[in-house]
């Protein structure tokens, strides 16, 4: 009997030693599933820092072509107050050409920021809608173009009424 005490002593003692093993691996698996779990979120924190690097490089690099694109801008759109009289004459020319007479041009001048103003201006012109048309499309070609802040057509017995009001940029 005593050998079958034995026997059952030792299974009791490795049925203890595997179950702590289990428990073990148990404990074990754990700890590497949160390290992995810990090493999965640096990466995807990795990987988000990453993405929000790029989109900061490129918004850095649109920042670095702004001066490029605003000498750019004043290149084309600002005009010179030398250059001013040129383009009234250049837009009474405009309207002759486009068989409209001269008409009451009231300018307004902005506050000056910098060496840049804003000047408005308001007419109304009387036409057939394509010489109206075709006296915008003239406008928006011009070299240093002026930008038109609102156009309202209106029809009359005859005739098309357009109102506008445009404005341009001047240097000083």
């Amino acid at each position: 009997m005593k050998t079958y005490k034995i026997a059952v002593q030792v299974l009791l003692a490795l049925l203890a030693l595997s179950a702590l093993a289990c428990l073990f691996s148990f404990a074990y698996g754990s700890i590497q599933d949160r390290a992995q779990q810990a090493r999965l979120q640096k990466l995807a924190a990795a990987r988000l820092q990453e993405e929000e690097f790029s989109k900061l490089a490129a918004e850095h690099g649109d920042w670095k072509k702004l001066p490029a694109d605003l000498l750019q801008f004043r290149r084309q759109h600002v005009i010179s107050m030398a250059d001013f009289d040129r383009f009234r004459r250049d837009l009474n020319l405009c309207l002759d050409d486009n068989g409209f007479p001269a008409p009451s041009i009231s300018f307004r001048y902005g506050r000056s920021r910098g060496s840049l103003q804003r000047v408005s201006f308001q007419f109304t012109l009387n036409g057939s809608y394509r010489s109206l048309k075709k006296f915008i499309y003239d406008m928006e070609r011009k070299p240093k173009m002026q930008f038109f802040e609102s156009i309202k057509l209106t029809e009359s017995a005859d005739a098309v009424i357009g109102s506008f009001s445009m404005e341009a940029y001047l240097e000083e």
